[in-house]
């Protein structure tokens, strides 16, 4: 696309909105369809995340002497390993993802419970609190007897985010382009 006909493009209030809107609704629904490959892609990008990452961990331990720290090195270079068994095996990567959500949910969970209890005496919706905490508690142990959901599920919630998101981003592009045709923008 040429620069002038992005700028024909988006002259019109909204219609970056609506593109983005757009974008995001064929994001969310390519997740649906695909959230395997989905989650495959999450894994891979993490494997090359945590290779940059102990790379420059690595190499800030040998090229800044001041910053020295034999922690650095270490993290480094459980980051690399981490990256290449993340990129050499997505699988077990994706099951372990699933084993870590599950662990946090269950630890969140019964938190939850256990403050929605202390707090009944002074807080009129603890209920809803100890109900969030049961929930989140019983979502962790799910995750952690098929670790496999928890990454598959974290793969449809982000489809239903961007697909909400592209809706809104939408009917905000449409009301700008409204407010728009009623009323000059910006002092034009």
């Amino acid at each position: 696309m040429s620069d002038t006909t992005g700028r024909r493009m988006f002259t019109t209030p909204g219609t970056a909105l609506l593109v983005r809107g757009a974008l995001a609704i064929v994001f969310g629904l390519l997740v649906l369809v695909l959230p395997s490959a989905t989650a495959f892609a999450v894994v891979v990008v993490f494997g090359f995340f945590a290779i940059i990452d102990g790379i420059t961990s690595v190499a800030h331990y040998f090229y800044d002497p001041a910053g020295r720290s034999r922690w650095s090195v270490v993290g480094g270079f459980i980051s690399i390993a981490a990256g290449i068994l993340a990129i050499a095996w997505p699988g077990i990567t994706a099951a372990v993802i699933g084993v870590i959500i599950g662990l946090w949910a269950l630890v969140l969970g019964i938190s939850q419970i256990i403050l929605a209890l202390a707090a009944r005496s002074f807080i009129r919706s603890w209920g809803l609190w100890l109900l969030t905490g049961l929930i989140t508690t019983v979502f962790g142990i799910v995750v952690l007897v098929n670790p496999g959901i928890g990454l598959l599920g974290l793969m449809g919630m982000l489809a239903a985010f961007a697909i909400l998101t592209g809706l809104l981003l939408i009917a905000s592009g449409i009301g700008l382009r409204k407010l728009a045709n009623t009323q000059p923008l910006y002092g034009h």
